[in-house]
């Protein structure tokens, strides 16, 4: 399969990358407030509905160039099965294993997207992006600080962590590929209303549906107090996923996902600001390598191929007066 052809504006997508972080971060804020007393798979299903009606709002103001239409609808199930797996595997590490272990496995995402870029796409991703994912990768480790594992090997929920990074890598390829033909705003309501339909299956097992017959209210709905942040948190995910969607379609996606480990940087803020959470020297030198890292992976290339482009100008000025001489001889 070849690579998508997606825009060059790396300065922009970048852009559109560290706006996704935040929103997404803001998102993750949303959740803690909205957690108390929840069960996760019942957030995440009144999260993901109130996407969907979110959504349906959008649409119905400012419907996408083309309207709904889509050839393209496997591909848009698809990436909401990557979304909901590589949540569903995140959250089971997070019960089984030390959080900041779970979040740094977690975070190998970006590290897996040139490499399923190169089986997928056959795009050898350059070398100014491999180095960037990883430096900024050590940054994130600096971070999260996880601690020493407790048993030798990988655990189960080691396991699922990395399979949620892969989830999450996949589902990354999947929304470079869709930019190509399709406008943001037509991504986000598929995948809203398939994360919606995903996202219903465990209520069956973990809701008592016995109110049916019962007359009783006891299927789990949100209180008073979770209702705002729920609708945050939805808000802030569907326009976060507009906007990493957009980065994807201004710029190739190998480059600017990178930034996405601006996620982490934002929360560690947030912590300090909502809960006085301590940021350490440890996670400010941590939080300039992941900037750094970034900027490698994405301005270094712009510098080389300016480099390459010169030299192609040069070596064809030689040619040309080569060329003017040979005609003066002659």
């Amino acid at each position: 399969m070849a690579a998508p052809q997606t825009g060059t504006n790396i300065a922009l997508g970048t852009l559109y990358m560290i706006l996704a972080a935040l929103l997404l971060a803001l998102g993750a804020t949303s959740a803690r407030f909205a957690a108390g007393g929840m069960n996760v798979f019942t957030l995440v299903f009144w999260s993901n509905l109130g996407m969907f009606i979110l959504m349906c709002a959008w649409i119905f103001v400012r419907p996408p160039p083309g309207g709904l239409g889509t050839k393209r609808l496997p591909q848009h199930f698809l990436r909401s099965v990557f979304t909901t797996a590589a949540l569903v595997t995140y959250f089971y590490a997070l019960a089984r294993i030390p959080f900041a272990n779970a979040v740094i496995l977690q975070s190998m995402g970006p590290l897996f997207v040139p490499v399923l870029a190169l089986i997928v796409f056959r795009r050898l991703s350059d070398r100014y992006v491999w180095l960037g994912v990883l430096i900024s990768f050590f940054g994130v480790a600096m971070i999260v600080q996880p601690g020493q594992p407790g048993q030798a090997g990988m655990s189960p929920g080691d396991a699922a962590a990395v399979l949620a990074a892969l989830g999450g890598a996949a589902a990354a390829l999947v929304i470079w590929s869709l930019s190509t033909t399709e406008p943001p705003v037509r991504q986000m309501f598929y995948f809203s209303l398939f994360a919606l339909l995903l996202s219903a299956i465990p209520l069956v097992w973990i809701w008592d549906w016995a109110w049916i017959w019962n007359r009783a209210w006891d299927w789990d709905p949100p209180y008073a107090a979770q209702v705002i942040p729920i609708l945050c948190v939805a808000a802030f995910t569907i326009i976060g996923q507009y906007f990493y969607a957009k980065a994807f379609a201004a710029a190739p996606g190998d480059k600017v996902n990178t930034w996405s480990y601006m996620t982490i940087v934002f929360a560690a803020i947030i912590g300090f600001v909502a809960w006085d959470e301590p940021i350490l020297a440890m996670t400010a030198f941590g939080a300039c390598l992941v900037v750094g890292g970034a900027h490698l992976a994405t301005r270094e290339r712009r510098l080389a191929d300016h480099a390459d482009s010169a030299g192609q100008t040069e070596s064809g000025g030689q040619r040309n007066c080569g060329a003017a001489t040979e005609a003066e001889k002659a």
